[in-house]
């Protein structure tokens, strides 16, 4: 029998993981899988039925769905990352009897499955779009995919932090779901247009890292879209580091403690 390198042993690990995580994701029903692309569809067409307040809060020449979804994809892709990675140490703790089978394993698969989820799901909502009329191709598709990067990797970087530092206390997480639930949504942008907010507001907005990134979002799809002033790629991109730095160190005096049962 040929010995697998420490390479497959890590690919068959992370693999496993990974089926395991759909299989919990979606319920093991085709039902969940409906959800996934229900739920922004939903979303949308609720705010549809607002679309006389949400022309005047819009940007002039948008169209209002593929505005919406431009904030609602993006925004949910964050919120899983950072929420459900906060339940993966949990979840799995119990293959951590497996010497093959570390935190940072469960962690990085509930990611890849968050990301490659809600990607497959915003491409079938844009196709739908399209398929009704409105225009859904990015107008600067590279910039979209770099922003999109930032966006994985700070929704990523608060998971990872959030796991570690709430394994102790995980009533905490009730407290951070809440926070990152109506709140962040809200202060995000997500379906209506910041720039018509008076400016001290915009201000206290700017401190919102996902609020930059949806702007961005929106003005590489939207050829007319500026995002709002003050908006930059550097401090989500710096804070996503820097959390991720902080979160790695955290795990890594924390990681004995993680792998034993609470």
């Amino acid at each position: 029998m040929t010995k697998r390198s420490p390479w497959q042993i890590q690919q068959a690990v992370l693999f496993a993981l990974f089926i395991r995580e759909l299989k919990t994701r979606v319920g093991g029903r085709w039902l969940g899988g409906f959800w996934l692309l229900l739920e922004p569809l939903v979303h949308v067409t609720l705010l549809m039925m607002l679309v006389t307040l949400l022309r005047r809060i819009t940007a002039p020449g948008i169209e209002v769905p593929v505005f919406l979804v431009t904030g609602l994809m993006p925004f949910f892709i964050f919120k899983d990352l950072s929420v459900r990675l906060m339940d993966a140490i949990d979840a799995n703790r119990g293959l951590f009897n497996y010497r093959q089978v570390k935190p940072i394993d469960a962690l990085a698969t509930r990611a890849l499955l968050e990301v490659t989820l809600r990607s497959v799901v915003y491409a079938l909502v844009l196709a739908a779009l399209g398929w009704f009329g409105f225009h859904v191709i990015p107008a600067r598709p590279l910039e979209l995919i770099g922003v999109s990067a930032v966006l994985v990797m700070l929704g990523a970087s608060f998971g990872l932090l959030f796991a570690v530092a709430t394994d102790e206390f995980p009533k905490a997480r009730v407290f951070i779901r809440m926070l990152f639930g109506m709140p962040l949504y809200l202060a995000s942008g997500v379906i209506f247009s910041v720039h018509r907010l008076p400016p001290d507001v915009q201000v206290w907005l700017l401190w919102n890292p996902v609020l930059h990134l949806i702007e961005l979002s929106r003005a590489s799809f939207f050829p007319s879209y500026r995002a709002m002033q003050g908006v930059s790629l550097h401090y989500p991109a710096g804070l996503a580091v820097a959390l991720a730095f902080f979160g790695m160190a955290l795990y890594r005096v924390r990681r004995d403690q993680l792998m034993s049962a609470n």
